[in-house]
């Protein structure tokens, strides 16, 4: 297992699990993509007033 840098687990410590707290983590922007990633969710209400983009895989 590697260790956590300083932004992961402040992103681990925010958050209830560490599903959200992973992929919030994963969603911000990096030198390699400038506007971060882009989180597909069947749940957009999760992630309501978090900054992450979002496509809503709901029906």
């Amino acid at each position: 297992m590697s260790e956590l840098d300083l932004p992961a687990a402040l992103a681990v410590v925010r958050e209830t699990s560490w599903a959200p707290a992973h992929t919030q983590y994963a969603a911000e922007p990096t030198a390699e993509r400038p506007s971060g990633a882009v989180i597909a969710t069947t749940a957009p209400e999760t992630w309501k007033g978090q900054p992450v983009r979002l496509i809503d895989l709901g029906p």
